[in-house]
C-alpha cells in the first residue's frame, strides 16, 4: 500500500462534486476505502458528510432518492442507476436491543463518526482532495493483516453481537488475524449471539463460509461458531480413533471446508457432514471408533439446523442429499457409474465428486491415492452424460404410451416395466434405443408371467 490514491467511478466523483457545490464535504468511508487499500474492487460505496438528514433530502433534490434509514442519517441516492448510501456524521448511544443505537446524535465531527464503527480497517475515511483519514490506524492494521475493532472490543460487541460473525467473515474474505483481544471479546460475547435475529446470522454464516481462509477462521472462533450452531460443540477436540482419520471430527470438517471450492452449497454441506459422528459413535474391542448411520443422521441434523436458521427450502434439501449420499463410493466403471446415477442424478454426481474430494483430502494420507478413483468415477459420469445416457425413466427411449401400444395393460406394471428397462440399459443388457428396449418389454412380460 503505497501513498493513498483511490480511482473514483465517474458515478461516485459525482455525488463529491456536487456536494462540494451544496457547501457540504463529503467522505468515502468504511468498506470501500478498505477494499481500494487492498487492491479490490470495491462492491458499493458509503459517503459521510456533515450534514443532518434533512439537509441530505434537500442536497439530492434534484436525484432519485430512497429514504432507507433517515432516522438514522441515512439516504440511498441512485446516480446513473448505481446506489450510493449518503450518511450524516454521527453519534451513537447505547445498543439495547442488540441491533440498533438507542439514539443517534448528529454530529459535525468525522473522527466521531469513524469512532462508532467497528474495526479499524473499516473506519477509514477518503477524498481525492485530502487523500486518507485514518484517525484509528486502520491502514496500519491492514498492512500488518490484523482485525482490531475501534476501541473497547468488548464494548463493540456487547452493542451488537453480530459484530463477532462480521470479524469473521472480514478474516475469512480479507485474510486477517483477529487481534487478541479481539478474540477474547468474540469468546466472552459469544452468548449474546441468541439475541440476533437467525436470518441476519445466516446471512453472515454464508459469506465466512465462502470466504478461502474459512478453514482457518473456523479453527479460531469455535465459540462463536458452535453457539450457533450447538451440535457442533461435541465435534469439538472429539478424537475420531480410526485409521482413516489423523484430525478430530471440528477439525476435519474445518479441513473439508478449505478444501472444497468456495461456493455455498458445498460449504455449508462440508460444514454439517460428519456433525452426527459424535452422537452416532461406537468403539470396538481394539478401541477403534465407528461412525455406523452418520450420513442418515447427519442429514437429519444438517435438515433442523438449516431450518432454524432460516435457510431456503431447495438448499436445505440439496445440502441433505449430499450429506446422505457423501460417503458412496462408486467403481469408475461404467455400469457402477451408471447404476449409481440412477439413484443420485447427474448434477448431484458432478457435486459428491467434490464433496468426496474435499472428505478425503482431510482424512490419513494413506488413503489420499483413492483420489485418482474419484477423478475417474467422474470422467465417467461426464462421458455418460455427454452420451446422454439416461437416468431416469423420462431418458427412455420409449414411454409408457410404447408400452401400451405393445400390449401392456394400464397399471402399475407399466411403471415397474419402465424401471426395469431402465436398470437393463444402465446394466448394458439393452441399448437405449426404441426397437431393442420394446423387445426387452416383451421378455421382462414372458418372465413376469
Amino acid at each position: 500500500m503505497e501513498a493513498c490514491k483511490i480511482m473514483l467511478p465517474e458515478y461516485v466523483a459525482e455525488l463529491l462534486d456536487h456536494l462540494d457545490r451544496k457547501g457540504y464535504t463529503g467522505y468515502l468511508v468504511g468498506g470501500c476505502v478498505r477494499d481500494a487499500l487492498l487492491g479490490r474492487q470495491p462492491e458499493d460505496y458509503d459517503i459521510a458528510v456533515a450534514a443532518a438528514p434533512e439537509q441530505l433530502i434537500h442536497a439530492f433534490s434534484g436525484y432519485r432518492t430512497v429514504e432507507t434509514g433517515v432516522r438514522f442519517g441515512t439516504l440511498t441516492v441512485l446516480v446513473q442507476e448505481y446506489p450510493v448510501e449518503v450518511t450524516s456524521f454521527r453519534r451513537e448511544g447505547a445498543y439495547t436491543d442488540s441491533r440498533h443505537p438507542d439514539r443517534v446524535e448528529f454530529t459535525d465531527s468525522l473522527t466521531a463518526d469513524l469512532a462508532r464503527r467497528d474495526f479499524t480497517v473499516n473506519a477509514m475515511a477518503y477524498r481525492p482532495d485530502t487523500g486518507l483519514i485514518d484517525p484509528f490506524h486502520g491502514e496500519e492494521d491492514l498492512r500488518r493483516g490484523v482485525l482490531a475493532c475501534v476501541g473497547d472490543p468488548h464494548t463493540r460487541f456487547s452493542e451488537d453481537a453480530l459484530r463477532i460473525l462480521r470479524a469473521m467473515r472480514f478474516c475469512s474474505v480479507l485474510g486477517l488475524s483477529p487481534d487478541p483481544r479481539l478474540m477474547a471479546a468474540a469468546n466472552s460475547c459469544s452468548p449474546q449471539l441468541s439475541e440476533i435475529s437467525v436470518q441476519r446470522i445466516f446471512s453472515e454464516l454464508e459469506k465466512f463460509l465462502c470466504g478461502e481462509h474459512a478453514g482457518q477462521v473456523m479453527r479460531q472462533f469455535i465459540k462463536p461458531l458452535c453457539t450457533i450452531i450447538p451440535p457442533l460443540e461435541k465435534a469439538v477436540g472429539f478424537d475420531q480413533k480410526n485409521p482413516h482419520h489423523i484430525y478430530t471430527v471440528y477439525d476435519h470438517i474445518a479441513a473439508t471446508v478449505e478444501a472444497c471450492p468456495p461456493q455455498r452449497l458445498l460449504r455449508l454441506t462440508m460444514l454439517l457432514h460428519d456433525i452426527a459422528k459424535p452422537y452416532v459413535m461406537t468403539e470396538d474391542a481394539n478401541g477403534v471408533r465407528h461412525f455406523r448411520g452418520h450420513q442418515e443422521r447427519g442429514a437429519q441434523m444438517a435438515r433442523e439446523i438449516l431450518t432454524h436458521l432460516g435457510c431456503d427450502r431447495r438448499t436445505i434439501e440439496k445440502v441433505c442429499r449430499l450429506i446422505r449420499w457423501h460417503d458412496l463410493r462408486p467403481a469408475p466403471d461404467r455400469i457402477s457409474i451408471h447404476r449409481y446415477l440412477l439413484q443420485v442424478g447427474y448434477e448431484d454426481a458432478l457435486l459428491l465428486t467434490q464433496v468426496r474430494r474435499a472428505d478425503l483430502s482431510a482424512q490419513a494420507p494413506a488413503y489420499h491415492d483413492q483420489l485418482s478413483q474419484i477423478d475417474a468415477a467422474e470422467r465417467m459420469i461426464r462421458r455418460l452424460q455427454a452420451e446422454g445416457a439416461p437416468v431416469d425413466v423420462g431418458g427412455l427411449a420409449v414411454s409408457g404410451g410404447d408400452l401400451l401400444a405393445l400390449g401392456i395393460r394400464p397399471g402399475p406394471q407399466v411403471g415397474e416395466l419402465l424401471t426395469a428397462l431402465l436398470k437393463a440399459v444402465a446394466d448394458g443388457k439393452v441399448e437405449n434405443e426404441k426397437k431393442g428396449l420394446l423387445k426387452k418389454t416383451l421378455q421382462l412380460q414372458e418372465k413376469a408371467e
